[in-house]
This record gives C-alpha cells, sequence and structure tokens, in this order.
C-alpha cells in the first residue's frame, strides 16, 4: 500500500480564517489512523487536504516520498468514502461498483474481477441487481465501501462513515470495517467525532482540537497516559474527572475545601521533580478507578484517599453504576459495580485508586508525565 508524511501541514481560508496549524504526522504503511476530536477541530479539512479536495496552504505531502501538494485528485492513487453514502439512485449495486472503473477505461474482465471480489468481501452477492433504495443504511453504507475497495488505491479515507446510521449498526458495521481492514491490509485514514469508534478501530489515534494536534498514539496509550486535561476529558466514556488542588510536602493533595488525598511515593516524586509542590493542580482519575464500598480492599488499600460524598444522580447501566457526585464544587463520576439502593442525596464513601490517577498543570492544561523540563 503507502507511507504518508505531512510535514508543517497549514490551512489558511481566503478570508484569514486558519483551520489547521502545523500539522506533522507519519502514516505507516497498512496502518489504521484515526483523526478524532470535536466538531470543528479540523479533522475533515486535513482529510480533505489529503484527498487533494482543498489546497494546501503551506507544507508538504508526501505519499511514499513522493510530493503531492500540487499532483491532480484523481492521479493520487487515493479512494475517499463519505459521510454520506452518495450512491447513484438509477444504478443497480454492480453499476454503482462497476462506475468508477469504467471511467478509468478498466478492462471489462477486470471490472468484473474487482466486483465480485469486493461484492464478496462485503457481503453484498445478493444485492447486486438491486438499486440503493431497496437497500438498508448498513448495505448502502458497504456499497459506498465497495467503491472505493474496487479502486485498489494506495490509501483510503473514510470521512465518518458510520454517523448516519443507528447505534446498533454502527457497531456492527465498525466491526465489518475491522475485518476488511486486516484482509485488505490498505494505509487508512479515518475521520471520526465519535471516541469509542477511534478506540476500537485505530492502530493510531490523532486527537485534534481547534486545527492543532493534541496527541498522537496507540489507543491503549492515549486512554493511560493522556497529555493534557483536553484528551484525557474527550478520550473516555464516561470522561475523566478532574479536581482543582495543591500538593503539600506531606504527600497529601488537598482541595479547596479541605478535602485530603495521599499521594502515593511514584506520584508524589513525579511532582516534586517537576516543581509543582504546593502550586496549582488538577487531580485527574477515571470512573473505574473510584471504587465504593461493595470493593472492601481498595478501602484498606487506600486509607487516606477516601472521600464523603452526596449521590446527585445515579444511573443503573446494568452491570455497573454511574454515580454522579461533586467533590469540592468539582463534578466527579464514579462507575461502580451495579447498585439499586443509590438515591438523589444518599451518602456515599468513595475511594480513589491514586496510583492510577494523573496530575496535571493547571496553567497550561498539560499532564506533568508529559512536561520535559522543571517547572520552577
Amino acid at each position: 500500500m503507502a507511507t504518508l508524511s505531512l510535514r508543517n501541514i497549514n490551512k489558511v481560508y481566503p478570508n484569514g480564517t486558519q483551520a489547521v496549524f502545523d500539522f506533522n504526522l507519519e502514516i505507516a504503511d497498512k496502518d489504521f489512523v484515526c483523526f478524532v476530536g470535536p466538531s470543528g477541530c479540523g479533522k475533515s479539512t486535513t482529510l480533505r487536504m489529503i484527498a487533494g479536495l482543498e489546497d494546501i496552504s503551506s507544507g508538504d505531502l508526501l505519499i511514499d516520498g513522493v510530493r503531492m501538494n500540487d499532483v491532480a485528485p484523481k492521479n493520487r492513487d487515493i479512494a475517499m468514502c463519505f459521510q454520506s453514502y452518495a450512491l447513484y439512485p438509477h444504478m443497480s449495486v454492480y453499476e454503482n461498483l462497476a462506475f468508477g472503473l469504467r471511467l478509468r477505461r478498466v478492462d471489462r474482465r477486470e471490472i468484473n474481477h474487482r466486483v465480485r471480489e469486493a461484492s464478496h468481501i462485503l457481503g453484498l452477492d445478493p444485492y447486486l441487481q438491486r438499486k440503493p433504495r431497496d437497500l438498508s443504511g448498513g448495505q448502502q453504507q458497504r456499497v459506498a465501501l465497495g467503491r472505493a475497495i474496487v479502486r485498489h488505491a494506495r490509501v483510503f479515507l473514510m470521512d465518518e462513515p458510520l454517523s448516519n446510521l443507528d447505534a446498533k449498526l454502527r457497531v456492527s458495521t465498525r466491526g465489518e470495517l475491522i475485518k476488511l481492514h486486516k484482509r485488505l491490509n490498505a494505509t487508512t485514514i479515518y475521520v471520526t467525532h465519535d471516541q469509542i469508534e477511534a478506540m476500537t478501530m485505530a492502530t493510531k489515534i490523532v486527537v485534534m482540537k481547534l486545527g492543532r494536534i493534541q496527541q498522537v498514539g496507540i489507543p491503549k496509550e492515549i486512554y493511560n497516559h493522556p497529555a493534557n486535561v483536553f484528551v484525557g476529558g474527550f478520550i473516555g466514556t464516561p470522561p475523566m474527572n478532574f479536581i482543582n488542588g495543591s500538593v503539600s510536602e506531606e504527600g497529601i493533595f488537598t482541595t479547596a475545601d479541605g478535602t485530603r488525598i495521599e499521594v502515593p511515593a511514584g506520584k508524589f516524586e513525579l511532582i516534586k521533580e517537576k516543581g509543582f509542590i504546593n502550586k496549582p493542580l488538577f487531580l485527574g482519575i477515571r470512573p473505574e478507578d473510584i471504587h465504593d464500598e461493595s470493593e472492601p480492599i481498595m478501602f484498606e488499600t487506600y486509607p487516606n484517599a477516601v472521600v464523603d460524598c452526596k449521590v446527585k444522580i445515579s444511573e443503573l447501566l446494568g452491570s455497573e453504576t454511574n454515580i454522579y457526585t461533586e467533590v469540592s464544587g468539582c463534578s466527579v463520576i464514579a462507575a461502580v459495580p451495579s447498585r439499586s439502593d443509590l438515591t438523589f442525596d444518599s451518602d456515599v464513601k468513595l475511594v480513589f485508586d491514586m496510583n492510577k490517577c494523573h496530575f496535571f498543570d493547571e496553567s497550561s492544561e498539560m499532564n506533568l508525565e508529559f512536561l520535559d523540563s522543571v517547572e520552577k
């Protein structure tokens, strides 16, 4: 397939609005890379620059080491799948799959071979003579994917292809995309605002905000070691909790209302090394790392990280319950084993697994793990 290099890519529109800032990324052959972030963060604009549908204001795009900035979209050997399926309503599934190849004057027998191959991979064989109006949303999405597959392109670009599907169909189609990538070994760039899609599908995630890359890494790395408050709060369902406070020389994290939580030795050494003793910090901890009385061993392990709370909302989700509460005025969610006895204003004791917490500089919102130099 192909490797891609995006070097110092910027996108500035004629009215002066800048959509993408200094975008740098290396994409290896056969990678499945997800651009993820909220609406308006520049992920689709970046994808369109790779496709050649948007001009690159400055910087270089290389595919297999060849600069592509001035190469026409049709000559980049890229296949793209859009959010809207854009199927030709008057054509059958077979004709939709074959149309692009016919425009390129591919031999008729080769067209038939590629269409049959793609329809077999995607399970479309029974529908080849149907029109798009006779297909479900998931089947139409597979036809749109099939049009990309038959191209045998070096790079596949997908711009939120599952956003028009209902929740159940999105899950099943997501699974099909994962299997399809493993079968084709195609270099793929996938744009989504859904962090669950990114976590489950990608070999590499690029988290974006306001046109800038916030972090690049494998899903587990992004989840376990977020570079800043934005990444910690965006990746994860429910998102990471953040509590304001500071850490004393005695290794105690203290909030504005006097809540005291002991910091483990390893975390304390990091805070001390970075020069953040008695400086404003965010304590970040994921909901699944906050436990209740149903796990007494955690209270024995962290006796000095217990917080008394009042339940604001309790969501019973079957296997677990999400407890919404507050600590020193900061909203906190705890994902605990299933409980049906919690009601509004119930008292609950929560214990933090402090070995899994993170500390962020309140000013820069950077994770202390990612700060290169000691802050004085």
